[in-house]
């Protein structure tokens, strides 16, 4: 058994362009409608477990991190990660000065 949180990618979805869309006469899902629907799903999928979803600055929209808080609250931060970010524990709070 592992001693320590694992996090591994294991669902991705392929998202068409807005452009994509208009050349077919179809309704354009964005990327934050496709990330809020694959998150919703994965809520499915394991039910009582609290889900962290660390996400880039394109996830950055307040709208769509209110979504996130409705009906089994998601836990998320976005932010921009350093190609070498190591994510073991939240970070020791500040000290002043």
């Amino acid at each position: 058994m592992a001693q320590r949180i694992w996090a591994l990618p294991f669902l991705t979805a392929l998202v068409p362009s807005e452009r994509y869309h208009q050349q077919r006469g179809h309704r354009h899902k964005t990327l934050l409608d496709w990330a809020r629907q694959m998150l919703r799903l994965v809520q499915r999928w394991c039910p009582g477990r609290e889900l962290i979803v660390v996400a880039d600055s394109a996830y950055a929209s307040i709208a769509w991190l209110h979504d996130l808080r409705q009906g089994h609250p998601i836990t998320g931060a976005c932010t921009r990660l350093r190609l070498d970010a190591a994510l073991y524990e939240p970070a020791p709070e500040r000290q002043a000065g």
